[in-house]
């Protein structure tokens, strides 16, 4: 029981943030309607992952992928503004590139290993200049799509 209630807080507290960070204002309305909706989201949340008997499980790394991002974001908005510059310059659209690169997948039927895909297409799925399309774990490779090949975009695959 006392598992469950911290991973429905755990829910919680990021689902609070997470509304508070879309609406962008911090009034008291916004407040109390924060506090219900993560409430109501942590609740189903939790109902499904109870249901599903699956394990919350956050990898560290893939966190520390997570701080590192709003740069990349940042630097991929530069990237994105370069392309179509260029594609009006040019006359000529920008159409990207399917990559495969290398990619440790982790265990198939672990948890952990299934964590460590999910919160990889995750935290890689910020990207705006790359995002992951397919992860093979026979093959240790990822799939993923570059508007512009920079390896920078592609982390954390």
């Amino acid at each position: 029981m006392l598992a469950r209630l911290g991973a429905w807080t755990t829910w919680w507290l990021a689902l609070f943030w997470l509304w508070l960070l879309l609406v962008g204002d911090w009034n008291r309305i916004d407040l109390i309607g924060a506090a219900c909706g993560a409430a109501v989201a942590a609740t189903v949340a939790e109902r499904v992952r109870v249901a599903a008997r699956q394990p919350l499980v956050v990898p560290l790394d893939r966190l520390r992928a997570v701080a590192r991002m709003p740069a990349i974001v940042v630097g991929d908005f530069g990237v994105l503004m370069w392309a179509l510059l260029c594609s009006l310059a040019q006359r000529r659209v920008v159409r990207g590139a399917f990559v495969t690169r290398s990619f440790d997948a982790g265990a198939r039927t672990t948890s952990r290993g299934q964590a460590h895909r999910a919160w990889t297409v995750l935290v890689a799925g910020f990207s705006p200049n790359a995002y992951v399309i397919e992860i093979d774990e026979e093959g240790n490779t990822v799939l993923l799509h570059d508007l512009v090949t920079w390896r920078r975009s592609e982390e954390p695959a």
